[in-house]
This record gives structure tokens, C-alpha cells and sequence, in this order.
């Protein structure tokens, strides 16, 4: 796991935290960090998701990611 995905993990935990009444942010937050830890490949639009719904910067840091 890169430095950016581990920086991106720990930013969708706290924004999931943070918005724990919200669903969507939830749901996706979850599959993200889930595909993260299980070192599968994040599609583009699971790098969207997380763009558009749990948190912007983590969005930008998982499409800027090489791996």
C-alpha cells in the first residue's frame, strides 16, 4: 500500500466519522477503504465516488496515486 492510499484511507475514516448520519458517504467510504486494505485495484469509478461523496482530497490523492 502507497503513502497516498494510506493518507487517503485515513482521510475517508475521518470524514466517514464526521458525516455518520449521511448514507452515501458511508457506503462508499467503506468499499474504498475494503478494496484498500484487500490491495485490489480501485476502479475509476470508486476514485469518483470517493471524489464526489466522502472526501475531495482523498479523491484527488487515489487518481493522482501510480500504483
Amino acid at each position: 500500500m502507497s503513502t497516498m492510499k494510506k493518507v487517503a484511507k485515513i482521510l475517508n475514516i475521518i470524514s466517514m466519522v464526521c458525516c455518520f448520519w449521511l448514507i452515501l458517504p458511508i457506503i462508499f467510504g467503506l468499499r474504498v477503504n475494503k478494496k484498500i486494505n484487500n490491495g485490489e485495484e480501485l476502479t475509476t469509478a470508486d476514485k469518483v465516488l470517493d471524489l464526489l461523496f466522502v472526501n475531495a482530497l482523498a479523491g484527488i490523492l487515489l487518481f493522482v496515486d501510480k500504483d
